[in-house]
This record gives structure tokens, sequence and C-alpha cells, in this order.
């Protein structure tokens, strides 16, 4: 049997290796992909005591899959956590972790820069089926918390650095906050990956990934996880889970595991150009305003450095000029695909604030005209001379 808590020792071995105990699987060096709906028994009652035996029994794909556990097991371990669940999207994700913990008329405390379709899912459908409501706050300050929670506030969602102002929140902070008043914490933890942040360490409950992010690292999976540290949550989830039938693919889950065995080294290749593009655009003539967690300049530079330990690929900037100019700044980048996601191999651009409106982009914190790029793997003085001769255009 493998001496799994080897493994435990660092980020590395669990990528390469953990949960992957090859005597289950012929001593192959790649676990392979379990594509079976259902597993059967060899008698009735072994069939109904399925769910008390260990972990390598299976009943059907929409509760575990092999597959799929040793995807968990990594994520878990990564986060520090006591368990994961693999979910089939990001939003299948952060929904299910949403519902279970939220009920008819709570309340929840959320970001300004957290993630769109969840405030979307937040400001419909949980308003109009569940009563619920929610208080939205910029999130820089602990006690912008304080003062939004009350006696209804189920759960604080914070997305640190957020995808497009990069602003972050003090996790360990806002947990004391969140535990004071008997909510729960959920954090996206997509930017910075395991790797350079985990947020279970720092007092969060719900960890989410989107593993379509780095986790995959290839632009070729949709996929989400959620990491707690807390048993009894985690067994709610994973009945909720069960219930919405959000669990990923085996396929899916296989690619990302996959994707994990790199992800070390892509972050650090993604941070090192991020980096020097950062630095060569806020130097640059034609540009007003870099949001980077890395960059001194960062307003939030001494927290990143209290609670992450380092950044990755992505970054925003605005240009010394309008939401039109910065259109033709995106159509003129070669390199730069516009393309609304990021995380992967590729370098893209995308205009989160292209069509809203002043007073959106006044809460949203960037104005119209903000570019939001994700440095890739095609190295940085490519990047630069795209972004230079794009810029050429003001």
């Amino acid at each position: 049997m493998t001496d799994q808590s080897e493994y435990l020792k660092s980020d590395k071995l669990v990528t390469a290796h953990y949960g992957e105990e090859y005597e289950h699987y012929y001593n192959a060096v790649v676990p392979p992909i379990f594509m079976n709906s259902l597993n059967v028994f060899e008698t009735i009652d072994d069939y109904y005591d399925s769910d008390k035996t260990d972990k390598h029994t299976y009943c059907y794909g929409r509760v575990q899959n092999p597959t799929v556990r040793i995807l968990e097991d990594k994520a878990a371990a990564l986060e520090h956590g006591t368990g994961a669940l693999a979910f089939a999207s990001g939003m299948a994700a952060a929904t299910t972790a949403v519902l279970t913990v939220c009920k008819t008329k709570s309340h929840v405390v959320c970001i300004r820069n957290a993630y769109g379709p969840l405030k979307t899912f937040l400001n419909e459908y949980c308003r109009e089926h569940l009563d619920m409501s929610v208080t939205y706050v910029k999130g820089d300050e602990p006690e912008e918390f304080e003062n939004a929670v009350t006696d209804q506030t189920d759960l604080i969602i914070l997305e640190s650095p957020s995808s497009v102002v990069l602003s972050l929140q003090d996790i360990q902070a806002v947990s004391g906050t969140a535990r004071k008043h008997h909510a729960y914490v959920y954090i996206d933890n997509s930017f910075c990956t395991p790797i350079y942040q985990k947020p279970l360490e720092l007092g969060a409950d719900i960890v989410m990934h989107t593993t379509s992010k780095y986790m995959g690292g290839h632009s070729d999976i949709i996929g989400g996880v959620l990491a707690v540290k807390d048993e009894e949550l985690m067994a709610r989830l994973r009945q909720q889970r069960e219930l919405f039938g959000g669990i990923i693919g085996p396929m899916e889950a296989w690619l990302i595991i996959r994707g994990l065995r790199t992800m070390e080294v892509r972050v650090e290749r993604h941070q090192a150009t991020a980096m020097d593009i950062a630095a060569f655009l806020e130097n640059h003539s034609k540009v007003r305003k870099v949001y980077y967690p890395g960059l001194l300049s960062h307003p939030q530079y001494e927290l990143m450095k209290r609670q992450q330990s380092g950044n990755t690929g992505l970054l925003s900037f605005e240009i010394e000029g309008s939401a039109e100019q910065a259109k033709e700044v995106a159509k003129r980048l070669k390199l730069f695909k516009i393309g609304v996601s990021w995380g992967g191999f590729e370098s893209l651009v995308c205009m989160p604030h292209a069509r809203q409106d002043e007073e959106a982009c006044r809460f949203l914190g960037a104005d119209q005209n903000v570019l939001r790029i994700h440095c890739g793997l095609e190295g940085a003085d490519v990047l630069k001379a795209d972004l230079e001769n794009a810029l050429a255009c003001l």
C-alpha cells in the first residue's frame, strides 16, 4: 500500500502523486479513466452497505467515480482541507455552495467584483425563489464586512484577488467577523490557485476553484471544485451535489489531474510574464493605470504579501483614451486573442466593462476602457511587442 502521507509534504508531491494509489490500478503510473455509469455488487446487502465501506467502493456515477475521487483528493490536499468535491462547472460548484449554507430569507454579504453570473444568481434566482437579500461591499477594508452583516447573514462571498480590478480582501479578518456572526466564508481562489494562497488556513470555510482556469490549464475543459475543512459541511455539500446532479465527468476530471501535474511550473511562468508586462504597462505613456497585485504600486501590496505567496497571469489596465479607443487596441492585438476566460496556455484580452454605464463602472471600480489581459505562455518579449504595436494606434 502506497504511503500517501509522504506525498503531503509538498504541493509538488500532491500534484504529481497524491491520491493515485497505484496498487488499485495495476500499478499504472497514470490512473485510468473510469467511464462506467454504475458499479455492480456480489450481494444485495453489499449494495445497500456500499456507503459504509472504504472509499474505493463505488455505486453510481452521479454520486462518485474513481477518476473523480483522485481529483478531489488532490484538491483537498492542496488546499489543506479535509475534503473536496468536483463539479461540472465553476457555477455548479458556486451555486451548490450558496444553496447548501443559505436558506429562505438568508442574507448574503458579497464583494462588488465577484463573478458576474454568481451575482446574477444571487440577485435574481435567490431573491425571487428564496426571498434572500444581498449587500454588496467594495471589500478593501474589513470594517465594511462588519458593518454589512446582520443577524440573518449566513454567507460572506469573497474573491481575492478579484478578476477585473484585482482588489484583495483580508481573508483572516473577514473570517473572524463571520465566526462572530455564525456565518460562512466562501472564497473564489481561482486566481492564486492553492500554490499561492490557502484560504482555509486563513479561516475561510469554502474554497472554490474554476478548474477551467489554472488547474486545467489548457482551455479544453469546464469544471469546478469546492474544498472545505469541516467534515459536517463536507457531508452536506456532498448530499446537495448528489441531489442537483452536478458532478464532473470522468474525462474532464482526468484532464484536470493531468493539468495539475504541471500547474506549479505553469503558474510560475505566468507570474513572471505578467510581472514583466505589468511593469512595462505601468511605465507606458499611453496607459493611465495598471491593476496587478504584484506591483509595489498596488494599494494592497502589503496585504498581498501577508496572505499570498505569489501572483499569476491575469491583470488589467486603463488606457489614456476612450472605450472606443480601447476597443481598437484590443482589435489590433495579434497574440492576445479576444476571449472571455483566462488561466490557459494562451494570451487573451477582453473589456469586461465596455457596455456598462457610468454608474455601474463606479460601482465596479474601473472605467469602460479597462482592458483585462491574461498573459499566456508565449513569452514576455513577444507579448510586450504585441501590446506596443496595438497601443501605437492611440
